[in-house]
This record gives structure tokens, C-alpha cells and sequence, in this order.
């Protein structure tokens, strides 16, 4: 069910010319690519903001939020995920431009006694390195082994982080390259609390957030917000667990509402000239280069050209949900998309809507199959992908699409479904060795060993006749299937 809303927030002056304004494109034509979305399987729900260069906002929402919630709207909470990095990158900005910290400040002064910073060379990791990715550190920590993979981040304690960097070494000089990093950013964030003598979660609370009114927005989910959270959904549209991220939280641990991004995005693009209004303009300044592309990095934020413009953005993921924030600084407009679906996101849509000549990607098969098998069943979903196939122009095909759907059949113990679609795949690839290896992994399931002897057999001779990986691993299948028919007889 799809749904409008229409604010003017007059209170923010832009800079844009009336008359030069550009505009998005109307209501129908946003809700189409919403609800496009949501039929070819990129997303079981979508809520998206718009803010005009005269202030104008705009809220339109497509899909569910899940099984015995609330209906979709500006109100509904999602996990914003990476999103939350450029929220630590405005409070390190809030704090320097207060004194209490300097950008070049290396992080080891903000960390409690014995706690080891890795340099090399002589050169320490700073404040600014963290925020720009710079820092060296990789992007997790070696020592970072979840009990519950479905929520990774859970239970990685603060003495785990500690020991960590005490104990790493850096391959490369602090400044030397690009490499993005959870572990660093998190480890900000860590930091910064420290200094302010609180939490994290707190220190965005009486900086950012609630001066700007973001009052759904926050680690430690309220009544309000667990009363209009959506359900996270993986890449084929299966319950996801929310992710808990109490030590790395300046990484990724945010929750929010469009109409929370949409007050976000609106302060950011302000010339109120407040102290708040300048750490964040100094935030979007870019800083370095991303390795060898054209594309910047500024404070948290990833700054990109295209079509003419510049586009300052960070995107989020989390087990289930996906999102995207893009601003146009120049033309004072803005996009907003949270999902409640892991896969590929949609910021694509985003981009195409900031940028109209950037195209719009092309919908993977595999998640428009999972939803016609959830939705009408396991032959119509068949037939979807074999009209996929008739269509390449409209579809992402390739062997892995099929393939990794009919893997996630096989975990969720779908036995004779997955055995449907990887016998599809593998007519369809059939000099796929990982879709053969794929199928005889369900005739295995099912106890069909013969079968899956057979396609062990013909992984192993797709392999080697196409120089494709994993060879010894298939023969390895082939021995142990081998064995086991052997002792059935």
C-alpha cells in the first residue's frame, strides 16, 4: 500500500534561485519506481523523502513493513546502518570546531591508559584519518567471531576492540591509501564518547539530534519506535534479525524515520549559520581521493560526480534493511530511501533521481523468483525465470542468481523447491561447476545419492574443462558421496 505525504518546512533558507530550481519528477512517476521495487523482489517495503530546493517534502512509501506492523509511512523505523557513520563524522566536527578535540589529534590520546595505537613510520592514526577511512585499520577486526552470525556486531565487546589494536599491525601508513573501515569509524565514535564522559548514543543525542528535533532516532529503540519498526527482510525477502551494535555504534548502530532523515538532510543543506549548521558544512568538504577513481572522500561522507553534479551520499546495510541518503549541496535537493530488505539496496533509484542521466540498474532474477515462489508458488516462479531468460534486457541474469536462491532454499529446508530451481539452473548454466555442485548438494539433502554422485561428478568435469575454481573442493564432494553410496549399498 502506498502513501503521500506533504510538508513545507519554512524555517530553512536555501540558496537556490527560485527561478533555477530544478524539481523531482512527480508523484506518479516516483511511485512507479517504488512500486517496480517492490514487484521484481528488490524489496519487500520502501519508504522514501524528498526535500525540493524551496523546502518542499515529500514522503511516498511502497510494500509492507512486515507481518503485524504498523502500514508504511514517514513514521516507520528502520535501520539506517552506515548511515549512522557520517552522524560520528558531524560530532567529531562539532567538537574540533569547539576546541575539545583537532582533527590531527592522534586517537591514542582519547583511549585509556594502555590501550596501544599501531603507528608505522612514525606516523600516528588520527582523528581525521579514522573519519575518511584512512587510518590503515582494516575493515573488521580479526578477533571479531559473532556466537550469532544473524547479529554479528552483538556481542563484540569493548576489551575486544582494545585488544585488537593493541595488537595490529598496519600494512600501510596511516594516510597512505583508501581503505573503508567499520572498525575505525566504530572506534571513533568509541572515542569521542570517552572524551564527552558519556555514551555514544548519548553524546549524538545532545549534539545532533535532539537540537535538530530527531527525536525517533536512536540506538536503544523507545516503545514509540519499536511500535513502528519495520521488519528486516534478507536479499530474498526471509525474516532478518535486527543487529544489535553496543561497542562499533558510531559504525553503524543508528535507527531512524524518513521524516527524522528528512529534518537531517534539511539541516545539512541550511545556511543558518549555526554552530551545528557549520560542523556539518565542514563535514562535506572533500578531503581525500578514492583510490583511483574520480570520487572524493569528505567526513564520513562520499562525495561523487555525475551527469554535472556532485553528490555527497553514504548508503547503510544491515541484515535487513538497506538505505540511502544523497544530497545535491549545490542545488539544495535531497533523497531519503530506507528499505526493510538486505540485497542490493536501491540506490540506484536514489542516484537516477538526483541525477536523472544516471541509469537505473537492472533488477536481479533471484529475488523476483524468491518473491513469486513466496507469492504464487514454485511453478510460477519457474516460469518467471525462464520468461527472465527470454528477456535479458529487462533482468540481471548470470548462474550465481539461481543458484545462491536455491542454496537459501536448501538452509531454510526447502528440499524438493531448491532441487526444482538448481536443476533449472544448471539447464540454463550448463557449464556452471558451481551449479552443478549446488544441485547435488539437494539430491544429497533429499537422499538421492546417486544423483548427487552424478553432479558432484559433472561439477568436477566443468571445473577442470572451464578453468573455474573450486576443484578440489568438488572432488572432495564427489569422494565423500561416493563413500556414502557405498556404505547405503
Amino acid at each position: 500500500m502506498a502513501r503521500l505525504w506533504l510538508v513545507f518546512a519554512p524555517c530553512f533558507l536555501f540558496s537556490a534561485p527560485l527561478a533555477a530550481q530544478e524539481r523531482f519528477p512527480p508523484d506518479s512517476a516516483v511511485q512507479a519506481l517504488l512500486d517496480e521495487a517492490v514487484r521484481t523482489g528488490r524489496t519487500a517495503g520502501v519508504v522514501i523523502g524528498l526535500l525540493e530546493a524551496d523546502g518542499t517534502r515529500r514522503v511516498l512509501a511502497a510494500g509492507d513493513a512486515g507481518s503485524g506492523t504498523l502500514p508504511l509511512d514517514g513514521e516507520t523505523v528502520f535501520e539506517i546502518g552506515s548511515i549512522t557513520k557520517v552522524f560520528t563524522a558531524i560530532a567529531l566536527s562539532d567538537m574540533a570546531l569547539r576546541g575539545e578535540v583537532t582533527l590531527a589529534e592522534p586517537v591514542e590520546g582519547l583511549l585509556p591508559e594502555g590501550v596501544k595505537v599501531p603507528a608505522r613510520n612514525g606516523k600516528p592514526i588520527t582523528l581525521l584519518l579514522l573519519t575518511t577511512h584512512y587510518s590503515g585499520l582494516p575493515r573488521l577486526p580479526s578477533n571479531m567471531r559473532p556466537s550469532d552470525t544473524a547479529n554479528p556486531y552483538a556481542d563484540y565487546t569493548v576489551q575486544q576492540m582494545y585488544d585488537f589494536l593493541s595488537g595490529h599491525a598496519l600494512r600501510r601508513d596511516p594516510g597512505d591509501e583508501y581503505e573503508y573501515s567499520n572498525y575505525a569509524v566504530g572506534l571513533l565514535g568509541h572515542a569521542l564518547a570517552l572524551l564527552a564522559g558519556t555514551t555514544y548514543e548519548e553524546l549524538l543525542r545532545g549534539r545532533i539530534l535532539d537540537p535538530l528535533g530527531m527525536s525517533h532516532t536512536a540506538i536503544t529503540l523507545t516503545p514509540w519506535m519499536e511500535a513502528h519498526l519495520a521488519r528486516g527482510h534478507d536479499m530474498y525477502g526471509g525474516p532478518a534479525a535486527n543487529w544489535d551494535v553496543p561497542t562499533l555504534a558510531g559504525a553503524g548502530g543508528l535507527r531512524s524515520t524518513v521524516h527524522d532523515m528528512l529534518e537531517f538532510v534539511a539541516a545539512n543543506l541550511s545556511d543558518a549559520g549555526s554552530d551545528l549548521s557549520t560542523a556539518m558544512d565542514s563535514t562535506h568538504r572533500p578531503r581525500r581521493q578514492v583510490g583511483e577513481s574520480a570520487d572524493s572522500i569528505a567526513m564520513g561522507w562520499h562525495v561523487s560526480h555525475q551527469g554535472g553534479r556532485t553528490i555527497t551520499a553514504h548508503n547503510g546495510r544491515t541484515g535487513g534493511y538497506r538505505s540511502f541518503l544523497g544530497m545535491d549541496l549545490e542545488a539544495s535537493r535531497a533523497v531519503v530511501l530506507l528499505t526493510n530488505t538486505s540485497g542490493d539496496g536501491l540506490d540506484d533509484m536514489g542516484l537516477h533521481l538526483l541525477v536523472p542521466s544516471s541509469e537505473l540498474q537492472k533488477p536481479a532474477i533471484g529475488p523476483a523468483v524468491a518473491r513469486a515462489w513466496r507469492t504464487r508458488g514454485v511453478e510460477n516462479a519457474a516460469d518467471l525465470f525462464r520468461t527472465g531468460i527470454a528477456e535479458p534486457d529487462a533482468w540481471r541474469l548470470g548462474a550465481s542468481e539461481l543458484n545462491a536462491f536455491g542454496q537459501w532454499l536448501l538452509q531454510k529446508g526447502e528440499t524438493e523447491d531448491a532441487i526444482v530451481f538448481l536443476r533449472l539452473n544448471v539447464e540454463t548454466f550448463p557449464e556452471s561447476g558451481a551449479g552443478y555442485n549446488s544441485l547435488a548438494h539437494g539430491y544429497r539433502a533429499a537422499g538421492r545419492l546417486e544423483e548427487a554422485r552424478d553432479s558432484y561428478a559433472r561439477a568436477l568435469e566443468m571445473a577442470e574443462a572451464n578453468g573455474q575454481p573450486w576443484t578440489a573442493r568438488y572432488r572432495a564432494n564427489l569422494r565423500r558421496a561416493e563413500r556414502e553410496l557405498e556404505e547405503r549399498r
